[in-house]
């Protein structure tokens, strides 16, 4: 279609980053442009003078914005049409839009996540992205992403897996001048959903609801990020788990994440305070949504002023298991650490290198399945950490003696 006609030259790689300017897509966008070498690369955002702006700073005619409503299904499927892979990076209640939009323009596909109940309406789609030869991959980030393959890696090395439990935890070391900021690491809608949804466990073969921030546990992670207290959030590994490693005898799974304990305190305070509800509120002659306001709110304050980056994040699938007839107990873990000449914290880095690494494997035909399918059923591990690794990041396997 029209943008086709003005940068197709042959058989150069084409992505198109859905969210592009936001807080992955940049990271996304930053990795495609500095590892694809001679690709083109779409950013594309519901604010077209960001993503023109955005895409001017690169100085490259390889790179190019455009301004685009994913709700608008017919536009974006003309916006994707004769690319490769279309990544996409706006927020999750938003996946099945661009996974439609993608179907209609015969593209690849891939997403960060949909907190576990998107995730399930999206694997829906299979046999429709099955028939057109196009794969789908859902969940492509840290967690999800990372966190499926380390699962899958360490499940092809035992005979049996009986449980798996994902854990992330972080610690910042950063210097700033600013401390009082609010900072956020990722979406503030996303954060509002896993601290006020019921979050999902797998327990003796069957999916239960547990109540949010429950679950408390002392995880203790080898340095820098060392001990943490993690909590039972809702996400996507739950959908996908139980019936990715059924058949290798799973019955136990969850997902726990810990923050800082006064960014804790200060999002439990916000939901208590009710400013998480996105039920309509009457103020004066005016009806408010609390949330809409309150993540408007929150993203414009002003950003930290960093005079150090330096942060680090362990994420972590903790297994149970059996080996050649014995019980064990394997620790696979990957540590992501900033990079500050990206301005990239270690969540920005582990989250918004992977869907590039795995656009770029599906675009050179490394990932020859087709489908809506989980990162666990699709992506070959070893080649996926030496990409990682690349990138600063390590993964590493421990035994419980």
């Amino acid at each position: 279609m029209f943008w086709r006609k003005l940068f197709w030259k042959g058989e150069a790689m084409k992505f198109v980053v859905l969210g592009g300017t936001g807080m992955m897509g940049r990271i996304v966008v930053k990795d495609l442009f500095e590892m694809s070498k001679g690709s083109e690369i779409i950013i594309a955002s519901n604010d077209k003078e960001k993503a023109r702006s955005m895409a001017e700073g690169y100085k490259s005619s390889r790179v190019t914005g455009f301004g685009i409503n994913v709700k608008e299904i017919n536009a974006t499927s003309r916006l994707l049409e004769g690319s490769d892979v279309a990544l996409n990076c706006v927020q999750y209640y938003f996946n099945l839009d661009v996974m439609k939009a993608a179907l209609k323009a015969r593209t690849n596909y891939l997403d960060l996540g949909g907190l576990f109940y998107v995730t399930r309406e999206q694997l829906r789609l299979h046999r429709q992205f099955l028939r057109n030869n196009l794969i789908a991959i859902l969940g492509v980030g840290s967690t999800p992403g990372i966190t499926n393959v380390l699962a899958r890696y360490g499940a092809s090395m035992l005979d049996e897996v009986y449980e798996m439990h994902v854990k992330v935890g972080s610690r910042d070391y950063s210097r700033v001048t600013n401390p009082s900021s609010f900072m956020v690491p990722y979406s503030m809608e996303t954060i509002l959903d896993e601290f006020t949804k019921e979050p999902i466990v797998y327990t003796k073969g069957r999916i239960r609801k547990v109540k949010p921030l429950s679950g408390l546990e002392v995880v203790n992670f080898p340095k820098p990020v060392n001990e943490v207290t993690g909590f039972y959030t809702l996400h996507s590994e739950l959908a996908t788990f139980p019936s990715s490693f059924r058949n290798r005898g799973l019955k136990e799974a969850s997902f726990r994440v810990a923050f800082a304990h006064d960014f804790v305190e200060k999002i439990k305070f916000l939901v208590s305070a009710g400013l998480a509800s996105s039920e309509p509120v009457e103020v004066g002659d005016v009806r408010i949504v609390p949330r809409k306001v309150l993540v408007k709110v929150i993203n414009e304050l002003p950003k930290p002023i960093i005079k150090r980056l330096e942060d680090y994040e362990f994420l972590r699938v903790d297994m149970k298991g059996r080996k050649k007839g014995k019980k064990v107990r394997m620790f696979v873990d990957c540590l992501a650490r900033a990079k500050p000449e990206w301005n990239a914290a270690a969540g920005d880095m582990d989250t918004g290198t992977p869907p590039s690494i795995v656009a770029q494997m599906i675009a050179d035909n490394k990932i020859q399945e087709k489908g809506v399918l989980p990162p666990e059923l699709c992506i070959e591990p070893l080649s996926f950490f030496k990409e990682l690794e690349k990138r600063g990041m390590k993964v590493s396997i421990r035994y419980q003696k």
